[in-house]
């Protein structure tokens, strides 16, 4: 994200838009609902600006053309003339005067981007896209349109007062999430939360008063975050991390994923490499039990699923010995996700009946698996944490009837922006491994071959590696 988008206080500041044709009017179409002091440079302005300069106390026109001294004192900027160098010449003049600057139409000359708003004022939602794209920025605008209802902005008046009655009876500003989290969030239909009245937000507040307890135990929610795509993260996931108070996360949840959690609550990393694991499960265990025993909702974050080789089973174990409530929220994982990247089912009528899902590390090593039923010609697996017992798989397989020609594909980061898939065989799958620099997270599934469309051009990649 290189531009951080910010609500700016309008309030009596200057603002000084210089043009006064269509990209002026249509700067002005959204200004003229701040409560900045509007002053519009142009020796001539069209009907709609010349409108609102005769209904409106805070816009002021002056017919002239620009000098530099117009911009002195301006919080805000804008060159909207209709004439490209003199919009680059009033760019470059503010950003050395340290006031931002938007130019019509010229992203380069720009110190700021005017997003795609919809306006439910004080709720205002703005949609940017860093000036790439502001017609597919307006149309994610009309979609919002439609949902957001014209009453959003009422509602927060009425939560605005709510607001200040809580924080003089309930100090904890975590507590204070916490309920407004309850009455918005925890698997109910926002949708029509937003249709409801200031009379039913003010009884639901009430109800979510009553049911507070100050010595209250925590709840922990062991959450699969999928393999990292945040398209792939469930909307159970998303609606338990918009209500967490601490986050306790492995190495594999992608940062998007993350960005999903409210930025009020605490992040505690615990995750694992291979070789060298950062932080026992012993110690993962005693974490969430004791900020749950604090009173906080706790979000235990897992890639994948964590009911697939995520080791929840010790984590579950820990909760009931510690009288801890929890519930478990399914992710999608990695083998799904893989299996959906190369174009195949895991399960094809006519040719496996199964598909098996292992791991290549156990507490003892390197897992011993059922290898004759493997190296079967049906046969079809995911093989989670493989890299590393690559050569041990291989050997295994061989050694257990398995042909060199035995299909593999290698899916890492699968469902990410830099996933990578490569089609190999099983004679070949450790030389691969090394080749294409597969470094994980990654599967392997066994018996498996990319459609034609999907599968990587292994000539491409070796020019590109």
């Amino acid at each position: 994200m290189r531009f951080l988008p910010v609500f700016i206080d309008t309030h009596l500041k200057k603002i000084v838009v210089v043009g006064g044709g269509p990209s002026a009017e249509a700067k002005l179409r959204t200004l003229i609902k701040s409560e900045a002091r509007i002053l519009v440079i142009a020796p001539v302005i069209s009907a709609e600006i010349s409108k609102w300069v005769s209904e409106l106390d805070h816009l002021v026109w002056e017919s002239r053309h620009f000098i530099a001294e117009d911009i002195d004192g301006a919080a805000l900027v804008y060159a909207a003339t209709e004439d490209a160098d003199l919009n680059a010449q009033i760019a470059e003049l503010a950003k050395n005067k340290g006031i931002l600057v938007n130019a019509a139409d010229q992203k380069e000359d720009c110190s700021f981007y005017s997003p795609a708003i919809v306006d439910r004022s004080p709720i205002v939602v703005a949609i940017g896209s860093e000036g790439t794209a502001p017609g597919l920025a307006r149309a994610l605008k009309a979609d919002i349109e439609t949902r957001l209802p014209t009453t959003a902005g009422v509602l927060a008046q009425k939560i605005a007062e709510l607001r200040h009655q809580l924080s003089s009876i309930m100090p904890s500003f975590l507590d204070r999430q916490h309920l407004w989290a309850n009455i918005f969030s925890n698997g109910k239909d926002l949708e029509d939360r937003l249709k409801q009245t200031p009379e039913d937000i003010e009884q639901g507040y009430e109800q979510a008063l009553k049911g507070i307890d100050i010595e209250k135990t925590g709840k922990v929610a062991l959450i699969g975050a999928g393999p990292g795509n945040l398209d792939l993260l469930t909307i159970g996931a998303q609606r338990r991390l918009h209500s967490a108070d601490v986050v306790v996360y492995d190495r594999l949840v992608s940062q998007d994923v993350l960005d999903m959690g409210r930025r009020e609550a605490k992040y505690i990393y615990v995750g694992k490499a291979p070789g060298a694991h950062t932080t026992r499960q012993e110690e993962i265990n005693r974490i969430i039990v004791e900020e749950a025993r604090k009173g906080q909702f706790v979000v235990r974050l897992k890639g994948g699923d964590p009911l697939i080789f995520g080791r929840a089973d010790e984590e579950i174990e820990a909760l009931e010995l510690a009288g801890v409530s929890y519930e478990i929220v399914p992710g999608i994982t990695a083998a799904a996700a893989a299996a959906a990247s190369i174009g195949a089912s895991l399960t094809a009528r006519g040719h496996n009946k199964s598909v098996v899902l292992l791991t290549g590390h156990d507490a003892k090593g390197f897992a011993e698996q059922d290898w004759k039923s493997l190296a079967e010609p049906e046969a079809r697996a995911a093989v989670y944490m493989g890299l590393g017992a690559s050569r041990f798989i291989q050997g295994r397989l061989l050694l257990h009837g398995a042909g060199h020609d035995y299909l593999i594909t290698i899916v890492e980061n699968a469902s990410r922006d830099n996933e990578k898939i490569i089609g190999t065989t099983l004679g070949n799958l450790v030389q691969d491994i090394e080749k294409y620099d597969i470094t994980g997270p990654a599967v392997l599934l066994l018996g498996y071959a990319p459609k034609e469309a999907r599968q990587v051009n292994i000539s491409d990649k070796r020019a590109s590696l």
